[in-house]
């Protein structure tokens, strides 16, 4: 299964989806820099792995209008969000799923509700 990861590593708050990424096996992870890497893949089955503000727990998220645009950490996650939802309304996504990781917290129980969740 390929994941594509986003993530600032420069900034705690945006750094955990790249860091887990590192630690988990049996996945195909993809580091992303650019939303514009998601159209390599976007005749494809994938997932994004990205920390969403305000979640406590792993969370898959399958619909994009759950997304908002408020208190965005950084440029990148308006750009990511904003970047999703037009690829969606071109029908340039067969099917989204977003691996929501909290932005904080410990990462041993973050990879244990991630292995959890895609079983």
């Amino acid at each position: 299964m390929k994941i594509l990861v986003f993530g600032n590593p420069e900034l705690e708050n945006d750094s955990l989806a790249m860091q887990i990424a590192d630690e988990i096996d049996g996945f195909e992870f993809i580091k992303c820099n650019n939303p514009d890497d998601i159209l390599l893949y976007s005749d494809e089955d994938f997932y994004i792995m990205d920390v969403v503000k305000g979640i406590k727990d792993v969370t898959i998220i399958d619909d994009l209008s759950v997304l908002k645009h408020s208190n965005f950490v950084s440029l990148h996650d308006f750009d990511l969000g904003y970047f999703l939802k037009l690829l969606e309304k071109l029908g340039r996504l067969k099917k989204i799923k977003i691996i929501g990781l909290p932005q904080f917290g410990s990462e041993e129980i973050i990879i244990e509700q991630f292995h959890k969740l895609l079983q």
